[in-house]
């Protein structure tokens, strides 16, 4: 069983710890040998050490900068100030306290000038200014640092990270690489490469109401596809006030959602990507296929008939798409995971489960919205030992305490612990992807938002012929930033 199954298991032995910034939170029960349904438990204790693997070192005080975002969502993944009694929150605080007491030094966050799509370190790295440590930027934004040759390489010049320790992301590092250099990565010192990831909720009375089953069975059966949601989608819509048209603000739809989410979902969850690369980790385009066109006709076939309704606001509560949902109105919703504790005030209870999938022969597959923060290292960090080593102790502690808490939070419902859905965070977990062309917009240009762009610029619905009229410019911007990885 894997690591974060367990850990969820013996959660509710080790809440309490995290909540209250105890500082051996870390050392965790492991529950080997244990089953998720049926069978007995049986809890060995086990420490984790998340200092194992790296050295003894008193850096004397020293002030480890990190430059981040500064709106709540994105610096309370990396800092918190102090504890406060948010489960999460605390669990961030006693991370960072642990690893300034065991190597002496300081842990600051610099809010940068922009709450979104920052490059504020880009001024300081050119001037050679040992300003950062560590930037934790926009995906996007990240990868314009990457372009401009001015991070380290997670592979070569970080020596105490160990990507290949469980709490960093597998899939970051295979796709997010260049030329075999990886200047872009994320892992669980992170969360909010869980929370930016796209999920499906669904309405638990409402599926009562119509006899349907849960889909937590299908999903772990692998009978979770494309076809067996949309059947249940055209079941969910209802004329409730008699008038013969679905109208967003009287009806029930199957299925809402916003443009930021589904339409990339769609595309991500079918296992296709915008960029792939060959046996030299050398990226192509890989977007255009059979497939592409037959994913997109299904999709928009579904969006523009009455089962579904694409929201008009952005990603917050009072968004119209959100609403309906949180007032019963739609049998599903996929949002991003932050959103999931917005919707403690419905007053029916849902349960998260990944997006289908293209077929049973597929695998489950999440996108995780280029908003989410992503770590780099400024190659003018001042003693990149030190910075791995910070890095390391930051995603294993995330492993073993941070993330428990995080899911701990998501899970919670109006009533009790979903525990099915804790379950379906592990696939979820497991199935996140990092597609570089949806990340790097210089390399895919007009092809990093995908289908978003149907939806946002009422364009005809002819994929082929969008994919054509922006092929070759984005051909000669993928050439041109290849020469300059391989320079």
């Amino acid at each position: 069983m894997k690591r974060m199954q367990w850990l969820l298991a013996a959660l509710l032995i080790t809440a309490a710890a995290v909540s209250c910034g105890d500082g051996d939170a870390a050392q965790t029960t492991d529950t080997t040998g244990a089953e998720t349904g049926t069978g007995t438990a049986v809890e060995t204790e086990k420490a984790f050490d998340p200092f194992a693997e790296l050295p003894e070192k008193d850096y004397e005080g020293y002030e480890f900068n990190m430059l981040i975002r500064p709106l709540e969502r994105w610096t309370n993944d990396m800092y918190v100030e102090e504890a406060n009694g948010d489960p999460v929150d605390d669990a961030v605080f006693e991370r960072n306290s642990r690893i300034e007491e065991k190597y002496n030094i300081d842990i600051v966050c610099t809010p940068s000038s922009n709450s979104n799509h920052e490059t504020d370190g880009v001024t300081a790295i050119l001037a050679g200014d040992d300003a950062y440590d560590l930037i934790v930027a926009h995906g996007r934004a990240a990868f314009n640092y990457a372009n401009q040759s001015l991070l380290l390489d997670w592979n070569t010049e970080l020596p105490y990270v160990n990507l290949d320790n469980p709490w960093w992301d597998q899939d970051a590092r295979t796709s997010l690489s260049i030329n075999d250099n990886l200047y872009v990565m994320t892992g669980d010192l992170s969360y909010c490469a869980m929370g930016a990831a796209n999920v499906m909720l669904f309405n638990k009375a409402l599926f009562n109401e119509l006899d349907m089953d849960y889909p937590y069975q299908a999903v772990k059966d692998g009978t979770w596809t494309y076809e067996a949601w949309e059947n249940l989608v055209m079941e969910g819509s209802f004329d409730l006030n008699g008038n013969g048209t679905i109208e967003m603000e009287y009806d029930r739809y199957g299925y809402v959602t916003q443009k930021w989410v589904g339409p990339i979902q769609a595309f991500a969850t079918s296992g296709l990507r915008i960029l792939s690369k060959d046996k030299d980790d050398i990226p192509s385009l890989s977007m255009m296929s059979d497939k592409t066109v037959e994913v997109f006709d299904w999709y928009f076939n579904i969006i523009d008939s009455d089962v579904a309704y694409v929201g008009v606001g952005d990603t917050s509560y009072d968004a119209d798409f959100i609403s309906i949902f949180d007032e019963g109105r739609s049998l599903f919703i996929d949002i991003n995971m932050y959103n999931v504790t917005t919707m403690r005030s419905m007053t029916a209870d849902f349960g998260i489960i990944p997006w289908p999938k293209y077929d049973e022969s597929s695998e489950y597959s999440t996108n995780v919205d280029a908003g989410t923060n992503m770590c780099i290292v400024p190659i003018t960090a001042g003693d990149p030992e030190r910075t791995s080593i910070v890095l390391e102790s930051m995603s294993a502690i995330g492993y073993n305490s941070v993330l428990p808490a995080y899911y701990e939070v998501a899970l919670q419902t109006k009533a009790s612990r979903d525990d099915e859905s804790a379950e379906m965070l592990d696939i979820i977990k497991s199935a996140r992807i990092f597609d570089l062309g949806y990340y790097n917009e210089e390399m895919s240009g007009a092809y990093a938002n995908e289908f978003v762009n149907f939806l946002d610029n009422n364009l005809p619905r002819n994929f082929a012929s969008w994919y054509e009229k922006n092929e070759k410019a984005v051909l000669r911007k993928l050439q041109k930033s290849i020469e300059n990885y391989l320079e």
